[in-house]
């Protein structure tokens, strides 16, 4: 059985075999919080601290204050390689709050038992994909029971269902739905973009 290179304990973070060589400053312990984690992801990265801390406000708020609702029992590490990517990603994103919000909410769906085996690494790379209107027309067309009218002109509702087609979350089929207020094509989540609803639009508490 292989260790995991890196974990979270009661103690704090644990490094073990090739991962302590990639980290430039030696870290014994961290404080058990969700900021701990983003910290040791951010070295490893290499995202300077200032960026981090001015223009990643949005995604470090919602990743911290959703971290405290999860129930203490389902609380897990991330995977390196989801926390390394959202990371990495979620740094193109300083100029898009709710993008940031979308990069939060997945790492937290990888920190919560009842979500984490929804998730998939390449999540990170598809919403690094996507624009501030793709996830505002994701969330009203299938984020919830009851279909909304995105707050988007018609061209650019039409170009975002185009990219969520490319990214394979949705897939456009050749009837209208009954009750379709949109009046588009039927479109259908993929089962890759089922899961993707549910890790990146889970409900804040």
């Amino acid at each position: 059985m292989v260790e995991k290179e890196i974990s979270i304990t009661t103690d704090g973070v644990v490094f073990k075999g090739d991962i302590v060589d990639a980290i430039t400053a030696p870290i014994a312990t961290v404080s058990r919080t969700a900021d701990s984690f983003l910290r040791v992801v951010e070295h490893l990265v290499g995202l300077q601290a200032d960026f981090f801390e001015r223009r990643l406000v949005t995604f470090r708020t919602t990743y911290t204050e959703g971290y405290k609702n999860i129930p203490t029992k389902q609380r897990i590490e991330p995977t390196l390689k989801l926390g390394c990517n959202v990371l990495r990603n979620v740094s193109y994103a300083a100029e898009e709050q709710e993008i940031q919000k979308l990069f939060a909410q997945l790492l937290l769906s990888a920190s919560d038992t009842d979500y984490a085996d929804f998730v998939h690494p390449s999540y990170a790379s598809v919403i690094n994909d996507m624009s501030a209107t793709d996830a505002h027309v994701l969330s009203c067309v299938f984020g919830s029971k009851v279909e909304e009218k995105p707050e988007a002109s018609e061209a650019n509702i039409l170009k975002s269902l185009s990219n969520l087609t490319r990214l394979g979350l949705i897939e456009l089929q050749d009837k209208n739905t009954p009750n379709n207020p949109l009046n588009y094509w039927v479109r259908s989540l993929t089962l890759y973009g089922e899961d993707f609803i549910k890790v990146v639009l889970r409900p804040e508490n």
